[in-house]
């Protein structure tokens, strides 16, 4: 697993790689030991940074963790995951540390009215079927979350079941890097939408 950005929020995300990284540890997989070491020194929420299920063939895809608040979430491809039909396995830990699981057949999500987690199976599905980078994909999913929580952290707390318009949220950040001047930013953003709507 390669970390890909740790930004100023605190959200981790990740892109998976065939490797483990208990080769690097000494006495077992280094994240554990890390993640057990900083809450016994009370320093970090217990949070859960998705790697391979133990005892099963599915393997994660896609993982992202808010260090500063414990919530997390991971996409596995299942056992039997057929590329033609995919339906993914999303696991999601919120601050008080229950997980919760459910399934998401991609062909069903709609960007206009969808979950963080389907949002998130639907852009590990783009990425994985070749339509685009891990960052055009599932990095641009986790910064237009981004923008959603910053809009609602004035109007309470955040869930990972609230439905939301993504193609609203990511056209509003496209205009807004278009009235900046940034525009590279803008049609980057404008493929992802492109994605979004296809």
């Amino acid at each position: 697993m390669n970390v890909s950005r740790i930004g100023a929020s605190g959200y981790v995300m990740s892109g998976h790689e065939t490797r483990k990284s208990e080769r690097n540890a000494p006495e077992g997989d280094f994240t554990k030991q890390a993640m057990e070491a900083e809450q016994k020194a009370g320093t970090a929420p217990a949070v859960t940074l998705g790697g391979a299920e133990g005892g099963t063939r599915e393997k994660a895809v896609s993982s992202w963790v808010d260090v500063a608040s414990g919530l997390s979430l991971a996409v596995y491809r299942t056992q039997g995951f057929d590329p033609e039909n995919p339906v993914y396995k999303v696991k999601t830990q919120d601050r008080l540390g229950n997980v919760t699981e459910q399934m998401v057949d991609v062909s069903k999500v709609d960007p206009k009215n969808c979950d963080t987690a389907e949002m998130y199976a639907y852009t590990a599905s783009l990425r994985e079927s070749g339509k685009g980078s891990f960052e055009d994909t599932v990095l641009k999913a986790a910064m237009a979350k981004a923008v959603k929580n910053a809009e609602q952290r004035n109007s309470g707390a955040w869930s990972f079941s609230e439905k939301t318009d993504w193609v609203e949220i990511v056209n509003g950040i496209m205009q807004s890097k278009y009235s900046y001047g940034d525009l590279q930013g803008y049609m980057e953003w404008k493929m992802f939408l492109g994605l979004l709507t296809e």
